[in-house]
């Protein structure tokens, strides 16, 4: 894509985002559809909060979890039951 595309995209996309915010909030009819809007967007936001939250937790869980195999294959290899110890970090996932 060439400068000319950018640019011409670039204004294409601010010129719809700008209509549609002058219709939302200049017009009677804008005001009713945000009216109508606001509370499922409220819901959604509230939902996206939970989820955050609730991978949050789960990433802490993993880490705990990895660090207790880490734990488990010192303690392996401190005994000389396994004979082998990790020495790489858990994936970048976590």
């Amino acid at each position: 894509m060439d400068d000319r595309s950018r640019v011409f995209l670039a204004a294409l996309v601010g010129a719809i985002a700008g209509g549609a915010v002058g219709y939302l909030y200049l017009t009677e009819d804008g005001r009713r559809m945000r009216a109508r809007l606001e509370p499922g967007m409220d819901d959604l936001v509230g939902e996206v909060r939970r989820l955050r939250g609730a991978m949050d937790s789960a990433r802490q869980a993993a880490r705990e979890g990895w660090g207790a195999i880490q734990d488990l294959r010192r303690d392996t290899a401190d005994t000389g039951a396994g004979g082998w110890v990790h020495t790489g970090r858990p994936p970048s996932a976590f």
